[in-house]
C-alpha cells in the first residue's frame, strides 16, 4: 500500500472504534441516562465528522491536488491533534509509524509551501543529523561544520556550498534536546530540517512559533550510518523561504 492508502485505512479503524463506541453506549446508558448519552452522541459525531473532513483534506494533499491554505492550516491542526492516536492505532494494527509520519511531515510541508516568506539567507538554520558525516571520518563536524575538509566522501561538503553561496547557518545536531537549544540560541526565522521520519516528525511537533520544512534523510546503507541528503531538494527549500 503506498503511504496515503495506509494513512487511510488507519483513520477507517480509528472511525470504526469510535462508531462502535457510540453503540456501546447506547446500548448500555440510554436507557438511564438520556441527557449523558446524547451529549456523548454529539460530542463523538463531531469527532467523526471533523476526522472525515481531516480525511478528505489529507487525501488531497497527499494526491498533489490543489487544496485551500485556510483549509490546509486547520486540517494540520487536526492531524497533529489526532497523530498520537493514530500512530499508536497504525502500530496495533500492523502499519509502521513512519508511514503515518511520512504524511504528517507532507502535510506540513505543503502547508508552509502555500505560505509566502522573503527571509534573508541568514535568517534560515539547517539542521542535519551527524550520520550524514562518512562514519571513517576522523574529523569532528558536531561542533563547527566547518571543521570539514570537503574530501566529499559525505554530502558536507555540498551543504557547506550552500551555507556559503545563501549565507545560511548549519548545525550539527546529534539530538531533539540539541536542535531544540540550536534553535533557542539562534533564534531564525524558519527551520529546515533533515532527517528520519521520526526525530523528523518529532521536531516539526515541538517547533510551533516558526515554520519548519522536513526533508527526509536517504538511508542506502540502513539507518543512522553514512546516510544521503537530497541537496537539491534542500536549496529548492532556501530558495523558497529567500523568495528566489
Amino acid at each position: 500500500m503506498t503511504d496515503i492508502k495506509k494513512y487511510v485505512t488507519t483513520i477507517n479503524v480509528f472511525l470504526i472504534i469510535l462508531i462502535s463506541g457510540v453503540f456501546i453506549i447506547n446500548l448500555f446508558l440510554s436507557k438511564f441516562i438520556n441527557t449523558l448519552s446524547l451529549v456523548i452522541n454529539i460530542v463523538v459525531v463531531g469527532i467523526i465528522l471533523i476526522t472525515i473532513f481531516s480525511t478528505i483534506t489529507t487525501y488531497y494533499i497527499a494526491t498533489n491536488k490543489n487544496v485551500d491554505n485556510k483549509l490546509m492550516k486547520i486540517n494540520f491542526k487536526i492531524v497533529s491533534i489526532i497523530f498520537p492516536i493514530i500512530s499508536k492505532l497504525a502500530k496495533f494494527i500492523g502499519i509502521s509509524k513512519d508511514e503515518i509520519r511520512k504524511i504528517y511531515i507532507k502535510i506540513n510541508n505543503a502547508y508552509i509551501y502555500s505560505n509566502k516568506y522573503n527571509f534573508k539567507g541568514e535568517d534560515l538554520i539547517i539542521l542535519i543529523p551527524h550520520c550524514i558525516q562518512n562514519h571513517d571520518c576522523k574529523l569532528k563536524v558536531t561542533n563547527d561544520i566547518e571543521n570539514c575538509k570537503k574530501c566529499g566522501r559525505c554530502k558536507v561538503k555540498d551543504l557547506l556550498g550552500l551555507k556559503e553561496k545563501y549565507n545560511t547557518k548549519i548545525f550539527v545536531a546529534t539530538g531533539g534536546t540539541l536542535a531544540r537549544k540550536i534553535i533557542i540560541d539562534n533564534k531564525p526565522k524558519a527551520v529546515i530540517a533533515v532527517a528520519c521520519e521520526r526525530d523528523l516528525t518529532s521536531g516539526v511537533r515541538d517547533i510551533d512559533k516558526i515554520p519548519v520544512l522536513g526533508i527526509f534523510n536517504l538511508r542506502p546503507n540502513g539507518p543512522c550510518i553514512d546516510t544521503n541528503i537530497n541537496i537539491k531538494e534542500v536549496e529548492n527549500a532556501i530558495n523558497f523561504f529567500t523568495d528566489k
